[in-house]
């Protein structure tokens, strides 16, 4: 209040103070209302936080039953590890198994001719090296798609068995060259790093003397399986490429390594020797134990947090800061209804929480778990234990994978029914003559173009020479087409093949968008081949059912509608007709991490919960701002008329007094005595 000092100067008022005292008798009681008003929405706010951050915590806890992998960490243990050893992912099945080791895999090696000199230039050209499997019945070498073919240029300057041994090695294509001196022979010795039948080498010459066969000049590095000794085979295999072979609880295999992963599901088994040796996988259970502990203490932790923020206490009569909060009780009513939840669409034997051990104190809404009676279930069916609690898919036929699911896809059991197989698109050559081969591939018929999946190649050439039979130049097709720029960008391949001296060329897509359309290619070479200008036959999606429920086929997957939006399916073999069934689970776990997500994220519940504190204090900041004003035009309009009311009463003292004077002057009047 802004001091006046005139103010009671005429007559004797405390003005100022006066003004004060109504003002703030007028203030005062707003005041002590938006006191009162801001400090409970303070601990409102404050309460929010703190539920908040207690519902994160028991988020936490249930991050490690996201997926039903996280909870299985396997132990894997073999008796004799001079035969094998064996580790296990978290994808691998409790087992015990009998392995017997017949063969190790080993690596090809290949020995040159002997040579003079290791310093002499053999001459000029190029090698050709190419791994995959060599058919001796059928006389065929089938590249392996795993690998590229790598071509080294050799200079002529560069041309001694030393030049060609570095060059070999600094490519980095997975052979190691070394050279040895042989009596006064210096001999190349090629050594695979890739074991296995099928990543036996292959190594084509083209050399400067125009004879990419013969045992002269660079030729003599030369060695086709498919061809004779001495004419384009021409170093000598001193040990095959071999697969290991071993069998597993009498079931005969055979592996391209001898690391082993594709016979017991998750699990590696790593060949040392021949002989036989049991192994073992087992789950550590104590790790889904401390889990569901850790995820009962945090459901714990999250409703006495409630009870004390939301409860009443009748002794005291206080009731916690967000008593009768209506999102507090959709939290706890929903967390409730999660815990109580029925599996018996999943599981035969353990349908609940409460089948298993856990149960919920009636009076506290606390769960307790009976530690026996969990470790009871936990060995009888680990599975039936672990849908309960995470997001789990699985099928019982292993040539249809579980891919995944949508928000919106129910629990359950699910039988699968397929009714049309999936298919790849491809176009057949017009057949050839008995008597086609060899043909020789010149400027006048090495080029074609393709649209593979509808996406059209540039124009695919082909590397002159001479073709010995469909095999070969089917191969160089299939090597030319996948290195095509358009296709390699787009992710699209094609394999080939010669069956009933047809040319064959197949997309590996499958599904209605596989197609395979010869664009136009060389008169001659439609002539030479049979690759007449025109569409192939286009694959086709895979049709069926899941359920009751109508799916969408697309390629090999079939994607599930209504109940099981989202649900998906991978047909990876195997004919029409049912094919086993698929369980997929949203375990309590995942339910209640999806529900205190919808509340803690971002724009979520709790931040509009939070906003709307912040909003009605930032109000009962303006309202402040407001009665602040209203004070200030008060006090001014009180000071306006107390001073005009001082200076009245100064004016009618002033008059009093001169009237007292006038009067004492009258004949008459009584004067004080002195």
């Amino acid at each position: 209040m802004a001091a006046i000092s005139s103010a009671g100067f005429g007559s004797g008022l405390d003005v100022p103070g006066l003004v004060e005292k109504l003002v703030n008798a007028e203030g005062d009681p707003i005041r002590t209302r938006l006191d009162r008003k801001e400090a409970k929405l303070q601990e409102g706010l404050s309460a929010i936080g703190t539920l908040k951050g207690t519902m994160s915590e028991f988020q936490s806890a249930l991050k490690g039953f996201q997926k039903m992998e996280s909870l299985q960490s396997m132990s894997a243990t073999s008796d004799d590890e001079g035969v094998v050893t064996v580790s296990a992912s978290n994808l691998a099945e409790e087992g015990e198994y009998e392995i017997e080791v017949d063969e190790l895999a080993q690596s090809q090696q290949l020995i040159s001719v002997g040579f003079e000199s290791d310093f002499i230039p053999l001459g000029s050209g190029a090698l050709r090296i190419q791994f995959g499997k060599h058919d001796e019945d059928e006389e065929t070498f089938t590249p392996n798609p795993q690998h590229e073919v790598h071509v080294i240029e050799i200079d002529d300057a560069r041309s001694s068995l030393r030049d060609i041994q570095k060059s070999i090695n600094e490519a980095k294509i997975g052979l190691k060259a070394t050279i040895i001196q042989d009596d006064d022979k210096y001999r190349l010795i090629l050594n695979s790093e890739h074991t296995g039948a099928e990543n036996s080498i292959r190594i084509s010459v083209q050399d400067d003397d125009g004879d990419n066969m013969d045992l002269v000049s660079l030729s003599m590095l030369s060695f086709d399986p498919i061809h004779p000794d001495g004419k384009g085979r021409n170093m000598v295999e001193s040990r095959a490429a071999m697969d290991a072979e071993l069998s597993v609880d009498g079931l005969d295999m055979t592996s391209a390594s001898n690391e082993v992963t594709e016979v017991i599901k998750g699990v590696t088994l790593t060949l040392k020797d021949t002989g036989s040796a049991d192994i073992e996988v087992k789950l550590n259970q104590l790790q889904v134990v401390d889990k569901i502990k850790a995820f009962v203490d945090g459901h714990n932790k999250l409703i006495e947090a409630v009870e004390k923020l939301a409860g009443f206490n009748p002794e005291t009569r206080i009731a916690g800061p967000l008593n009768g909060d209506a999102t507090v009780r959709a939290v706890i009513n929903q967390v409730r209804r999660a815990v109580s939840m029925s599996f018996a669409n999943v599981n035969k034997k353990y349908q609940s929480l409460a089948g298993v051990g856990i149960t919920t104190d009636a009076v506290s809404g606390k769960l307790s778990v009976n530690e026996s009676k969990l470790q009871r279930a936990i060995n009888d069916d680990i599975k039936e234990v672990i849908n309960l609690f995470s997001k789990i898919g699985r099928t019982d036929d292993p040539q249809i994978n579980y891919l995944g699911a949508g928000d919106k896809a129910q629990s359950g059991t699910y039988p699968i029914d397929v009714l049309q197989k999936p298919t790849k698109g491809g176009y057949a050559a017009v057949r050839l003559g008995r008597n086609s081969f060899p043909i020789y591939i010149d400027e006048s018929n090495d080029e074609f173009i393709l649209k593979v999946d509808g996406i059209k190649t540039g124009t695919i050439k082909l590397d002159p020479g001479n073709y010995f039979s469909g095999h070969e130049m089917a191969e160089a097709i299939q090597e030319k087409v996948n290195q095509d720029a358009n296709l390699v960008q787009k992710g699209a391949k094609i394999w080939t093949s010669y069956y009933d001296r047809r040319l064959i060329l197949v997309s590996e897509r499958l599904g209605a968008g596989s197609t395979i359309e010869m664009v136009s290619a060389d008169v001659d070479l439609i002539e030479d081949l049979g690759m007449t200008p025109g569409m192939g036959q286009p694959g086709k999606d895979i049709k069926g059912s899941i359920g009751s429920f109508g799916t969408l086929g697309e390629g090999n997957v079939l994607t599930g509608k209504g109940d099981i939006e989202g649900l998906k399916v991978e047909f990876m073999g195997g004919e029409p007709g049912r094919r086993g069934k698929v369980v997929y689970s949203t375990g309590v776990a995942v339910v209640l991490d999806e529900l205190i997500n919808s509340y803690l994220e971002s724009k979520g519940t709790m931040d509009a919960r939070t906003e709307g504190y912040n909003a009605r204090l930032s109000d009962i900041d303006q309202q402040r701002h407001q009665l602040q004003r209203k004070l200030d035009k008060s006090e001014e309009r009180y000071l306006k008329q107390f001073t005009e009311l001082d200076g009245l009463i100064g004016k009618m003292n002033s008059t009093g007094q001169f009237l007292s004077g006038q009067l004492a002057g009258l004949p008459g009047a009584r004067r004080p005595r002195g």
